[in-house]
């Protein structure tokens, strides 16, 4: 918490230095220019005020070799982040009266244990089905997961009446989704979920070989092998990420209703399938969610005022510190 606390003073200490611009383009590049420099942000990061794009710009290299410079082109993994397409994807279903909330998980996957007749959708939505973490050493693809859930024969508690920030209800998410839809999960995100709303470049598990696809690292400059345990991570853009939060926002893909139900946690403090957000008469006051994958960290805050993206292929767990420094800046 104090390293925490010392960043914020010293960040906004630096960008007073440049307070006597009248614009926050200069602000802005005082602050993250100084946060290269110390090696306290490698990524890219993009700022918008009622709707208008106002800052959009990379710092750093693309991966540990530092071969290329990171361009605002450069595709990142977003972490959990990617984890409202399939809540979006559910609810979209929900609309088009393919499902209902309190179905059960085995009314679509039939082939898992009796457990799955407790399971409502609304528990994967909410983090509260009880089912165990995913065994991430042991899984190497979708179907080691589902060999170890149909081998799994108790809960971890009562569906419905705990939280737990469980990975393995996304997983399930995705397969009903599937069974559905008739698509693999990764064509429907992009089919289904980007395409109609303008996002083009998105990446659904890239490998390494995919042109503007930023490589993530630690710091000790060694650069991580990408491998997903289950599938289903969508890597985007700068522009795309806006594009999503803006159809968040105007409810371009589910309605006011829908978006309301997934902001609703089980407990104060617990995420939902959209992270954490509040609508007041109809409209979307605030959605914030965070994300980490491998070195990638990404962060999204929006409200009626603003809108912060900022992702990073060098991890280094400021993100929130960061925005703080930004909305002094836009004040």
């Amino acid at each position: 918490m104090l390293r925490k606390i010392a960043f914020f003073i010293i960040s906004l200490v630096f960008v007073n230095c440049y307070s006597q611009s009248g614009t926050i383009e200069p602000k802005l590049d005082a602050l993250f220019h100084n946060l290269n420099t110390t090696k306290a942000f490698n990524g890219n990061v993009l700022i918008a005020q009622k709707g208008k794009i106002v800052y959009e710009k990379a710092f750093g290299q693309a991966d540990a070799n530092k071969s290329s410079e990171l361009t605002t082109k450069y595709r990142f993994h977003i972490g959990s982040i990617a984890k409202e397409f399939s809540a979006v994807g559910i609810m979209m279903l929900k609309e088009q009266k393919k499902l209902n909330l309190d179905d059960s998980v085995s009314k679509f996957l039939p082939e898992l244990p009796s457990w799955a007749n407790k399971i409502k959708i609304i528990h994967l939505l909410q983090y509260t089905s009880g089912l165990p973490q995913i065994k991430w050493n042991q899984v190497n693809q979708d179907s080691d997961n589902m060999a170890f859930l149909k081998k799994t024969l108790n809960l971890d508690f009562k569906p419905g009446t705990k939280y737990d920030y469980n990975n393995n209800n996304i997983f399930l998410q995705r397969r009903i989704i599937e069974k559905i839809t008739n698509m693999p999960f990764n064509s429907f995100v992009i089919k289904k979920v980007l395409a109609p709303i303008g996002i083009k470049n998105a990446l659904v598990d890239p490998d390494e070989n995919e042109k503007d696809f930023a490589k993530s690292f630690n710091n000790k400059g060694v650069q991580d092998a990408l491998k997903y345990n289950i599938s289903g991570w969508t890597a985007v853009n700068l522009k795309d990420f806006y594009k999503w939060s803006e159809a968040i926002n105007s409810f371009k893909l589910i309605s006011p209703e829908s978006t309301q139900q997934l902001f609703i946690p089980f407990s104060e403090g617990s995420q939902t399938g959209l992270g954490e957000g509040i609508i007041e008469q109809g409209k979307v006051i605030g959605h914030i969610h965070d994300g980490a994958a491998f070195n990638y960290q990404s962060l999204l805050v929006s409200d009626t005022k603003f809108t912060i993206i900022l992702m990073s292929n060098n991890k280094q767990g400021n993100l929130e510190e960061i925005s703080d420094s930004i909305q002094v800046i836009l004040r």
